[in-house]
Order: structure tokens, then sequence, then C-alpha cells
């Protein structure tokens, strides 16, 4: 089966429609028909069903695409990279980022981004950490951004920042804990509002609050910290937070205390290490020292407390 035999055969696999696969191909219905029994013939066996509803898939045929859909992704990889290549001014970048980065800090870079580079198409997923090895691998996405260095051997991490975790509690329950010898140590009958699954938060959380002795329960598990914090902010208790998502409260609302008890995480960029990011993927990674060094400068308007 050579490329253009396998581009044909993922396009009918998608569309389940000689029409359709034409179309998304650029060709005619009859070249599609012509390439499909061409491959059959060559291969022996059948590769779909006809029948008035449409084309389906026989068992050889999904044994096929198991095996030619990372080829077929690698190609279409390829072709993104000859087109970004072409010409400096345009291209694509695809990236993927964990929900407190894409919420905190990617509306930064993305902005920046827009004014240098007018004529480059951005995609961005938020993902978490646990969808982000199949999405570099599979080249769904060109980098991804996220805490800690990622565990895979064929995921390459670069280190871009390293910063303070926060506690965070809404100004009015602060206001009205009692007085202690220590910040969290007020908390300590404050209900905590916890992650669930493999969210990096979610071992710090659990360290504080065992420090704290936090009142015992189900309590309220969430599974974003995002969603934690807006639980926060109305008032129903206290989470922990990374140091980007922290110079980003309003301090009217919101008190971030410094949790200098827990070791510092790290922001990092992640790739895969057969698949190096391209050239406009490598110029929107090259923005990101700066930006995050204007972003974590201090807050005029955040007051002590």
């Amino acid at each position: 089966m050579n490329l253009r035999q396998l581009e044909v055969f993922q396009a009918v696999l998608q569309t389940g429609n000689m029409s359709a696969a034409a179309r998304l191909l650029c060709i005619t219905p009859s070249a599609v028909s012509k390439a499909v029994a061409h491959t059959e013939l060559q291969l022996g066996y059948r590769l779909f069903n006809r029948s008035p509803a449409g084309l389906t898939p026989t068992p050889e045929a999904q044994v096929l695409a198991t095996e030619s859909t990372g080829i077929y992704r690698q190609l279409d990889a390829l072709k993104r990279t000859a087109r970004n290549l072409a010409t400096s001014d345009s291209g694509d970048v695809r990236l993927g980022a964990i929900p407190s980065i894409t919420h905190e800090f990617l509306p930064r870079l993305l902005q920046h981004h827009a004014e240098q580079h007018p004529q480059v198409g951005v995609e961005v997923r938020t993902i978490h950490q646990d969808q982000m090895t199949q999405a570099l691998l599979t080249r769904s996405v060109d980098f991804c951004l996220g805490f800690y260095k990622h565990p895979h051997p064929q995921i390459a991490s670069d280190l871009l920042v390293s910063g303070r975790l926060y506690l965070a509690v809404a100004t009015s329950v602060w206001a009205r804990a009692p007085r202690a010898a220590s910040p969290g140590a007020r908390l300590a009958q404050v209900p905590v509002i916890r992650l669930v699954g493999d969210d990096p938060m979610r071992q710090a959380i659990d360290d504080i609050a065992h420090r704290l002795g936090s009142p015992a329960g189900p309590g309220i598990q969430v599974q974003t910290s995002r969603l934690a914090l807006e639980l926060v902010r109305r008032g129903m208790g206290w989470t922990v937070v990374d140091f980007l998502t922290a110079k980003g409260l309003d301090p009217a609302q919101m008190v971030a205390q410094e949790l200098h008890e827990l070791a510092p995480m790290s922001l990092y960029s992640y790739h895969a290490r057969a698949f190096p990011p391209g050239l406009q993927a490598t110029r929107m990674l090259g923005m990101l020292p700066a930006l995050l060094h204007e972003a974590l400068q201090p807050n005029p308007k955040a007051t002590r407390r």
C-alpha cells in the first residue's frame, strides 16, 4: 500500500462514503473508487463491504486501520512541517496545557504570539497530565505545558520556571479565622476542597490538610483546580494553587499564603523525543521565558494580610 492508497483508505474509513472521501481529498468519486479497487486487487481481499447505507470496513480493513493510523498521522505531520518551512510568516501550532495554565497564563502567551505572528494558526487543547503522553506521541499536539517533569521515557521535559505553592482562601473566611502561630493553622477548622485524579495539586493539598488536622469527613472533591478555586471564592473552604494562579488572584476577594513547608513546583514544556517541535512551535516556546518572568512580577495591587 503506497501513500496515496493510504490516504484514500483513511478518507473512506473516516467518511464511510466514496463521494465524501472524494471531497475530503479534492478528487473525483471515481478516482476514489478506482484507488480502493486497485488496492483490494493488490492485497487480495476486500477492504469495504458495500451497501445502500454506505461502506463499512471488513475485519481485514479494521486490522489495517489500527496499523496505518499512526503512519497517516506522521504523514499529516510531515505535510504540516513542510508547510511551516515554506514561509516563516505562516503555518500552525498545536499545543496542549493543563487547565490551570490554560486559564491563568495561556491568554497572555496567545495574545503576544498573535501580535508577533498574525498569519500563524494556533490550536489549543486543554488536557490533563495523563492525556499528554498520547497527545504527544500521536502528534495531536506539537508540545504541552504542565507541572513537574514528565515520567514517560519518550517524552522530553524542558524546565521553564519554578515557584512556590500557595494556600488560597476567601478574604471573608480568612478574616473570620482565629489568629494562630502560623497562617495555615488559622484554617485548621476550615473545610478543604480536595482534588481527584492525577492533578499535580492533589498531593500538596492532602499534605497540608494532614498537617493542619483538617476536619474529617467526605467533604468536596473536584477534578480541576479551577473549580476548586471557584468554591473557595464562594467561602466554602481552602485549597492549594500554583504560583501562576496565585499571582492572578484578586486580593480583594482572595488571600494567597505562600507555603514554605512544601517544595517548589516547576513548569515544564513537553515534546515527543521522536518529534521535536517545528519552526512555529519553537518560536512560540521561545516567547515563554520572558512572558513567564513578566507574569510572576509582584502584583502592585496585592496587599499583605
